[in-house]
């Protein structure tokens, strides 16, 4: 037995091209319209030459491994099978996000840098 499918008139589907490809549009341009935050460390002194900036590379490995170190002696976040476990497991990694960078800036600062924050696109 064949089915029959009426004709989409030709007003229905250019309106609905429309739509999709609106939507496509949109979710192409929104990511690029976002923002994220960089550190930007600077030394407290003021020191630019050769030899601070082989010690700064030394520092930001040392304090990038106390991060790794934190990062891998937390407990593990489980996201749970409903939307309140997702919202819930969304907001401690924020958390966790931000204790992490706390303790690269409290590294840094041990070793005579400054953090400023820098808002790039993405």
């Amino acid at each position: 037995m064949t089915t029959f499918y009426p004709a989409m008139p030709y007003k229905a589907f250019a309106q609905r091209w429309r739509h999709v490809v609106g939507a496509v549009l949109l979710s192409v341009a929104i990511p690029a319209c976002t923002t994220r935050s960089v550190m930007n460390f600077n030394r407290f002194d003021g020191r630019t030459d050769q030899a601070a900036a082989a010690q700064f590379q030394q520092d930001d490995a040392i304090c990038k491994g106390e991060v790794a170190k934190a990062q891998a002696m937390a407990a593990p976040i489980y996201m749970g099978h409903s939307l309140a476990d997702a919202m819930e497991a969304g907001m401690l990694e924020g958390q966790r996000t931000n204790a992490l960078r706390q303790i690269m800036v409290g590294c840094m600062a041990q070793r005579g840098y400054s953090v400023t924050m820098v808002t790039v696109p993405s």
